[in-house]
């Protein structure tokens, strides 16, 4: 038995069957409750080792707690069908891209199914050059967001008196309608509130995108929102409490059909692809920079 690598309260072993692993963990509790007693007499020791799941494969990421496997008998029961599953990716997440969560998913399947790096780069390449192109659906790029007041909201940090982004920005008050240019009406420069929290507003990405559709009169979100960062869009939003002009990057809408009229950075969704396998890539000493050319760099020693 050889321990692969352990986190939190697991471990993860190299064994030859089911019966072998379950020999091996009650030798092993055994163990550990000699070394630990129950020294407060409870009616069950507080050691207690369990078998939870049996993989015929499994890869482990350069990454704390990251991996991924094909489980075949889990909780006492053989799968009829072994079960794909993966800890600690990106791709799990409700925050990424449906083309990040796609990319990461099916590599990770391929490099736990042993698929060589030929076959996996092959894959990577192909999705790689249709995203540069431009050639897939503009839905897979959205990202979506939660509406949250708290990350809109600002304070100013001598009366404490607060405000949503959205009002600043539709009526104005960090400017003549409060004081004199760019303060407060009780003096404060307004460039220095902060959010309810006690932070620096942080406006970046989805936000900066629904400040830009608050600037264009545009206010048709309620819970959540998408994103989607694009190029060509000549314009600019104006960060309310800085008044500083900034180059529309992302914009925000409620919809698909929102984003009609916009063009997705297709080189920046592009190198998402490269992103999502670089952990896969990391791991087993491979050069993520071959899924650009399609071509995999030798090593000095295949040359020879």
């Amino acid at each position: 038995m050889k321990v692969v690598y352990g986190h939190t309260d697991s471990i993860y072993v190299q064994i030859d069957s089911v019966e072998k692993a379950q020999e091996s963990i009650k030798i092993i509790e055994e163990s550990v409750r000699e070394h630990f007693p129950n020294v407060m007499n409870l009616k069950q020791h507080p050691v207690v080792l369990e078998f939870e799941k049996y993989y015929s494969a499994l890869g482990v990421g350069t990454t704390k707690n990251r991996n991924a496997g094909m489980v075949t008998w889990e909780d006492g029961v053989w799968l009829k069908e072994p079960k794909f599953t993966m800890t600690g990716f990106t791709a799990i997440r409700v925050s990424v891209t449906q083309l990040e969560k796609n990319v990461q998913t099916e590599v990770l399947k391929m490099w736990v199914n042993n698929k060589k790096m030929v076959e996996i780069n092959n894959y990577l390449h192909s999705i790689y050059r249709s995203v540069l192109n431009g050639e897939i659906d503009k839905e897979l790029l959205l990202k979506r967001s939660r509406l949250r007041e708290s990350r809109f909201m600002v304070q100013c940090q001598s009366c404490n008196k607060q405000y949503s982004l959205k009002d600043i920005t539709k009526l104005n008050l960090c400017g003549e309608n409060e004081g004199r240019e760019g303060t407060h009406k009780c003096g404060e420069p307004v460039s220095s509130f902060l959010t309810i929290e006690k932070r620096r507003p942080s406006i970046g990405s989805g936000i900066a995108g629904i400040l830009y559709s608050w600037q264009k009169g545009e206010d048709n979100f309620d819970d959540s929102y998408v994103f989607l960062k694009v190029k060509g869009v000549h314009d600019v939003y104006i960060n309310p409490l800085t008044k500083e002009k900034k180059k529309v990057q992302y914009v925000s809408g409620v919809i698909n059909s929102d984003f009609d009229k916009y063009t997705p950075d297709w080189e920046h969704y592009s190198e998402l692809v490269l992103k999502k396998a670089k952990p896969i890539y990391e791991s087993m000493g491979w050069d993520v920079f071959s899924i650009r050319t399609g071509k995999i760099q030798r090593s000095l020693e295949e040359w020879f």
